[in-house]
This record gives structure tokens, C-alpha cells and sequence, in this order.
């Protein structure tokens, strides 16, 4: 019961953390301090020990010896090599769909883009994001590879959270019609079109987030957007 109890906290601290750092209420380079989060998560330090571990592992934050925990800021290196991954396996997603031409999947995808116009129009920053990514999730989803999607979920996930974290809310690499049109060119059978076009909607992706990067990187300090200097 009590090894129970302890998955249930420390799942708790990681998932707390996790949605604030998507919402941008945690920025990179703040600190994590684990006495704070016991008490704010009314749990124990060896919990929070925990969660923070599972976070620095999923890259979502740093650990120094005499610093203790903050939130990370990737690295221009890591970004690239998370998006050269993508790549290479929507690559393989979006060949395997064009040659099965699904109409049923196609359909779900459809309605899935009616979310995020929604979602769009509404500005609500956060479900967008998560709706973004989940339309990738779903090109996945389709092709019943539970091995597959394991690895991808995992990719999606530290990707949306980057995005979340680091872009503006504008989303451009993400807007322009491209979710739409790789559904077109799927639906056709289109190979060549849709591998062409998932390369430049993740460059794209790519770009905005090194962008915002870098941007923050020049005169950063976490606690700026608080004070508004």
C-alpha cells in the first residue's frame, strides 16, 4: 500500500510541475526548490525527489550539485537531434498511410482539425498546443503499432512541451492550412507530397522554437516576464 501511495505523489508532483511549465507558469531557469514543492504538493521530500528525477530524465529539468532543480532550457543540439527523430519516423508514418488510405482514420482526422480551429479561434493557448501534437499522435495511433507508438508519444510529448514552453502564441509553423493538406495528399496516395510537406511543417516547427530560443537566451532571466522590465 504504502510503495501505492508513493507512485501516487510523486506521479502528482511530476504531473503538477509538468502542466506548469506547459502553461508557461514555470519558465526555464527557475529554480525547483524540493521544500517548496513538498509543501505545496503536501507530500513528502523523498516524493518530490522522485517526480524530479523522472522530470531531469524526460529533459524537462536540470540538476546541479550545490544548486539543486530548475526548469531546463534545451539546448540548440538537443532540439535538433529531437527533431531530426520526428522526422525520420513521420516519414515512415505518413508513407505507411498513403498506402493504405484509410477513410475511417481520415475522417477522425478531419474532426480532429475542427478542434484545433476552434481551438485557434478561441486563443486558448494551451489546448492548442495539445491538440497540435495530438494530431501527430493520431497519424500514429492509426497504423496499430503499440511499439511505434510508445516511442513517439514520448517524442510528441517533450516536443509539445518545448513548443508550450518556448514559441509564441501565434503558432505559424503550425497553421497555414499544412495539418489540412497532409490529410489531402494522404487521402490521395500522394507519397512523395506528404513526405515533402511533414519535412517542412517540422523544419518549420523546428525553427520557431530555436528561434524563441535564442530569443530568450539574450538577456534571459526567469523571473522577467513577472516583473515586465
Amino acid at each position: 500500500m504504502s510503495e501505492k501511495k508513493l507512485e501516487t505523489t510523486v506521479d502528482r508532483v511530476y504531473q503538477g510541475v509538468y502542466a506548469a511549465i506547459s502553461k508557461r507558469s514555470l519558465r526555464p531557469g527557475m529554480k525547483l526548490g524540493e521544500a517548496s514543492l513538498a509543501e505545496l504538493f503536501n507530500v513528502s521530500r523523498t516524493s518530490v525527489r522522485a517526480a524530479l528525477k523522472q522530470l531531469e530524465a524526460d529533459g524537462l529539468v536540470t540538476t546541479e550539485p550545490n544548486k539543486g532543480a530548475s526548469v531546463s532550457l534545451p539546448s540548440d543540439a538537443e532540439l535538433r537531434s529531437l527533431f531530426e527523430t520526428r522526422r525520420l519516423i513521420e516519414i515512415g508514418i505518413v508513407t505507411e498511410l498513403c498506402r493504405r488510405k484509410d477513410t475511417v482514420v481520415m475522417q477522425d482526422l478531419r474532426e480532429h482539425l475542427l478542434l484545433e480551429d476552434a481551438a485557434h479561434a478561441a486563443g486558448d493557448h494551451e489546448r492548442l498546443i495539445h491538440l497540435l501534437g495530438e494530431f501527430h499522435l493520431k497519424l500514429a495511433r492509426s497504423l496499430n503499432n503499440p511499439v511505434l507508438l510508445d516511442w513517439f508519444q514520448k517524442l510528441i510529448s517533450r516536443a509539445s512541451l518545448y513548443a508550450a514552453a518556448l514559441d509564441d502564441d501565434s503558432h505559424q509553423a503550425c497553421r497555414d492550412d499544412e495539418h489540412l493538406r497532409l490529410l489531402e495528399y494522404i487521402e490521395a496516395g500522394n507519397q512523395s507530397a506528404a513526405i515533402e510537406l511533414t519535412c517542412t511543417h517540422l523544419n518549420g516547427i523546428e525553427k520557431a522554437i530555436l528561434d524563441a530560443a535564442a530569443k530568450m537566451k539574450t538577456g534571459y532571466h526567469p523571473l522577467k516576464h513577472l516583473i515586465g522590465v
